[in-house]
């Protein structure tokens, strides 16, 4: 399992952030959170992420803009997006933006850890620049 990687967490939803966080860092992950898209788009503008876990729904800057974001100003990152209010077609504008997965909520710990080793393990890229 890949360990220690740095992981942005942007969900609007306190609750949902500090279960996520405590399970990333049990994990051995470097986490930080954001609680609006406008917070998560600042930290993916002056931070290196392996990995965004992106709520969909969020007031003001939805996770679909904060997506469009992440694959048009770091397309090495990957993204996570979970929900509240799944949908298939949420789930398959989410993988066409470029989503690597999308979850419903709520979401177990064990599912967490095993959906973040499957996308840290298939996404390669470091973050060694040319």
């Amino acid at each position: 399992m890949t360990r220690n990687e740095r992981i942005l967490v942007v969900d609007d939803d306190i609750v949902v952030r500090q279960s996520l966080l405590r399970v990333l860092l049990q994990e051995g992950h470097q986490v930080d959170e954001a609680c609006s898209g406008a917070e998560g788009v600042l930290k993916l503008e002056n931070h290196d992420y392996k990995l965004v876990i992106l709520d969909l729904r969020m007031p003001n800057l939805g996770g679909l803009t904060v997506l469009q974001h992440v694959r048009n100003t770091r397309p090495e990152t990957a993204v996570l997006v979970m929900t509240g209010y799944p949908s298939i077609e949420n789930a398959k504008e989410s993988i066409q933006l470029g989503a690597l997965d999308f979850l419903p909520k709520p979401l177990d710990a064990t599912q967490i850890r095993t959906v973040v080793a499957r996308i840290l393990a298939a996404n390669p890229l470091t973050d060694e620049r040319c």
